[in-house]
């Protein structure tokens, strides 16, 4: 007989067996004790987690002879046959290689009939999130009232792929990744029934990067077994796997941690030229400090660190703060997400190394990766925190809400409100929850939007996303409608783009990358500039839009000139923007609003006045 691998070898036999999915060792051991299996179930999680064994241990306990039963014997013969593959009431289908729609018609011309060998027929149906849309809906029907004695087990690693339809008919399970101590718990019982000499450390090395799978794990230890004779350590594995020892990391966070930056850059190196990955070893030193973190909390969690002589081997590193602890870990992550981009790839690992060591921890290197601000960042920041004094100080005094510039503003957009023409019905017809005036919720969301627009498209380059950029470029941001959607303009030469944009993956990006930037989920509208009516809310800013493409401005008296642009108008007189002149705009900035003239004071502004474009003599300030 061939030599059977490690992974099938120690496949689970009984319900005992199973480690780390007891929730669902119990659910199932239950239904076959008092009789109520389901007819279809899905099984979801994670690679090497036990879907397979699961499923066909449930095969088991409803074939078994003394079944159905809660524990199967596997001494009878049908218990051996589903173990050894061969038992024709167990149907194992692999989903992508017999994803078509004829497949499935096989299989249920064949479920029609009756068990062989034991009580009951058992699809097994792996990858199920494979199939077609045409062979899920012909299974519809089927999955939902099967024949009796038949179940179904659906297995997938993608349960967001399988549709509802299909979801909705199953008891549904979700497998968990196994922990680094269960790992190393059922490596510890291979070990020794296969009477190998493993050490602790080369265990400790195969579990933490198993990944939490279970199959690759005792993969990883048969692989071991043959690449050396005789008793197995953890370089071996290291080796192996092409990282390096845990305690050459634990020498170079020493470094690190004890301000010795040539001999740091030094062992890098080293390490690099004896074959470890720059991404790797980075990865492994995050991976060794979260560790070092959670001891420091009162969570040990690996032997390495809880022994007794590692404190003395490696004092600096044992002596590091919490706080150090956690700007290493954010230098050396950045690190790793930067050498996609830099060569030599290990040129963020050596950056690293020189700012965590540069003048001490806690002199210019920061949580985040900050630095002390400069003479001029810290008068700007005087400066604002005397604003904000002399604001609170009106404030106390009376200033708030009943001050002049709280009141100036209120009776100015009450008398723009009052002045503007009603929105015509035909005007909102053709973009829906554009047609009424935006709240002033709304407003403030859209002046936020606008002020950072630029940083979308910066967002898209650091994704590589240069189509969905590109597109963007030739749309306009026009307004917030009621619902808070995101309407972007295009001019009818753009339909390309604008359908480009409209397309889910490309949608789904930009939606994406807005989030963060609102402050909440966010959908985006697209449509054409003609289409949208002129009492929709646009935005005058004076300055020029990423991606932002020439448009006429709206009327004088539309509502598109009220939205954010706040003119100042004199209602009493019941003239259009009549300019006051400077000196007089001065002196009322000055003593009509204490507010603005404690600003103007602090950072050193004056008032002017800038006169429309539109040739009416309207001015603003």
């Amino acid at each position: 007989m061939s030599y059977l691998s490690l992974y099938r070898k120690y496949r689970p036999q009984r319900f005992e067996d199973v480690i780390g999915q007891e929730p669902v060792v119990r659910t199932l051991q239950n239904a076959l004790q008092r009789g109520r299996v389901a007819h279809a179930y899905m099984f979801s999680g994670p690679r090497g987690t036990g879907k397979t064994s699961l499923a066909r241990l449930l095969a088991k306990g409803l074939n078994c002879a003394q079944g159905p039963t809660a524990e199967p014997c596997n001494i009878c013969s049908n218990c051996q046959r589903i173990s050894d593959g061969f038992a024709m009431d167990v149907i194992e289908i692999d989903g992508a290689s017999n994803r078509g729609i004829d497949e499935i018609r096989d299989l249920r011309e064949n479920v029609r009939f009756a068990p062989t060998e034991g009580g009951y027929k058992v699809y097994i149906i792996d990858e199920v999130h494979m199939l077609t849309t045409d062979a899920f809906n012909a299974l519809l029907k089927t999955l939902e009232e099967p024949p009796t004695r038949v179940v179904f087990v659906l297995a997938t690693t993608e349960p967001h792929k399988v549709p509802e339809t299909i979801a909705s008919r199953c008891q549904c399970f979700e497998f968990r990744n196994f922990t680094t101590e269960q790992l190393i718990t059922r490596l510890k019982q291979v070990v020794e029934a296969e009477q190998l000499d493993v050490a602790s450390g080369a265990l400790h090395l195969i579990g933490r990067h198993a990944a939490g799978g279970m199959r690759d794990a005792l993969a990883l230890l048969d692989q071991a077994v043959s690449f050396q004779t005789g008793r197995i350590e953890e370089s071996h594995i290291a080796e192996l796997l092409g990282v390096v020892p845990e305690e050459q990391l634990c020498q170079l966070l020493n470094y690190i941690a004890g301000q010795k930056r040539p001999d740091a850059i030094t062992l890098i190196h080293q390490m690099i030229g004896n074959g470890a990955d720059p991404t790797q070893l980075g990865k492994d030193c995050i991976s060794f400090l979260r560790e070092l973190m959670l001891a420091r909390v009162g969570k040990p969690e690996a032997s390495l660190i809880t022994a007794q002589s590692w404190a003395e081997r490696w004092p600096d590193l044992a002596s590091l703060e919490l706080e150090n602890i956690l700007v290493l870990i954010d230098l050396l992550a950045r690190a790793v997400a930067d050498m996609r981009w830099m060569s030599p790839v290990w040129l963020p690992l050596e950056m690293a190394v020189v700012r965590s060591t540069e003048d001490g921890w806690n002199k210019n290197t920061q949580l985040g990766g900050s630095r002390e601000k400069s003479p001029g960042e810290r008068e700007l920041v005087e400066r604002l925190q005397r604003l904000e004094t002399a604001i609170r100080e009106l404030q106390a005094s009376g200033g708030h809400p009943d001050s002049p510039l709280s009141l100036e503003k209120a009776e100015t957009h009450e008398a723009i409100e009052a002045n503007r023409p009603a929105a015509t019905a035909s005007q909102g017809a053709d973009i829906a929850g554009m047609s009424e005036p935006p709240s002033t919720d709304r407003r403030r969301e859209f002046e936020l939007l606008l002020s950072r627009w630029s940083e979308v498209s910066e967002a898209l380059r650091q994704e590589r996303q240069a189509p969905v950029e590109a597109f963007l470029r030739e749309a306009t941001p026009r307004g917030l409608d009621e619902e808070g959607r995101i309407l972007l303009a295009f001019e009818r030469a753009k339909e390309f783009h604008k359908a480009s944009l409209e397309q889910p993956k490309n949608k789904e990006v930009l939606e994406r990358i807005l989030a963060p930037l609102m402050g909440r989920a966010v959908e985006v509208v697209c449509c054409f500039e003609d289409e949208i009516p002129s009492t929709a809310p646009s935005i005058s800013t004076g300055t020029e839009v990423m991606g932002a493409v020439p448009r006429q401005e709206a009327p004088p008296d539309s509502e598109a000139n009220s939205v954010l642009v706040h003119q100042e108008q004199d209602v009493a007189s019941g003239t259009h923007g009549h300019a006051k002149s400077q000196g007089e705009l001065g002196e009322d900035a000055g003593t009509g609003n204490p507010a603005l003239k404690a600003a103007l004071e602090i950072f050193g502004g004056t008032v002017v006045k800038v006169k429309d474009d539109s040739g009416e003599g309207s001015e603003h300030q």
